[in-house]
């Protein structure tokens, strides 16, 4: 790792949350050496404060675009070679004050279609919208500095959530390909990239 990523190491409170971090930060380097063919001393990720952490560049190496996400005892992370790519995972919390937050960051019709629902099924629902707009948001770079309750997403049956922006400075947001992933049992997840249509593929990292 570099001096950067062993200070935010270090930083931890808990051994346990440090050692996931490594753990993240190792499987990241090594995804992103066989996708560039440098060496793990070559490659440079630079993080700027509110800015979304990506590759220097390097004369003659491709181009490659990720994004990281965290929780529990999970990381997932997304790569391409051609786009920009967005990724969230979430540790579902039965203690989450899923009506008070989503006052808070949900558009209006998000927050009433919750409390239409039943007590056992909001939950959930809450922790799906959250995901798809944390990885739409992280996908165009924006992070939390533009507020999640201007992108209104909406859960169909056909299971392809449908978006849109409210804010009219950042209408491509509704034009990012899309697609909530199932891949573990109590966590919920998705995937967001800047071109439409995408070909997805879920590799497991042991």
């Amino acid at each position: 790792m570099s001096a950067a990523e062993r200070g935010r190491a270090d930083r931890y409170r808990f051994e346990e949350d440090r050692q996931r971090y490594i753990a993240g930060r190792a499987t990241l380097r090594r995804i992103l050496m066989e996708r560039t063919g440098m060496e793990t001393d070559q490659l440079v990720i630079e993080e700027a404060e509110w800015k979304k952490p990506h590759l220097a560049a390097r004369p003659g190496a491709p181009c490659v675009y990720f994004n990281v996400s965290h929780s529990g005892d999970y990381a997932i992370i997304a790569c391409s070679n051609s786009v920009e790519v967005g990724v969230d995972i979430e540790q579902i919390r039965s203690d989450c004050p899923v009506d008070d937050l989503a006052r808070r960051y949900y558009a209006t019709s998000e927050h009433e279609g919750l409390r239409r629902l039943p007590p056992p099924g909001r939950l959930l629902y809450f922790y799906r919208l959250w995901t798809i707009k944390e990885a739409v948001l992280k996908c165009a770079g924006l992070g939390l500095s533009v507020p999640p309750n201007v992108l209104q997403v909406e859960l169909r049956a056909d299971g392809i959530p449908s978006m849109r922006c409210l804010d009219a400075a950042h209408q491509s947001l509704a034009g990012f390909f899309v697609r909530e992933l199932a891949l573990a049992d109590g966590y919920v997840s998705a995937l967001a990239v800047e071109a439409e249509p995408a070909e997805i593929e879920i590799l497991n990292a042991n």
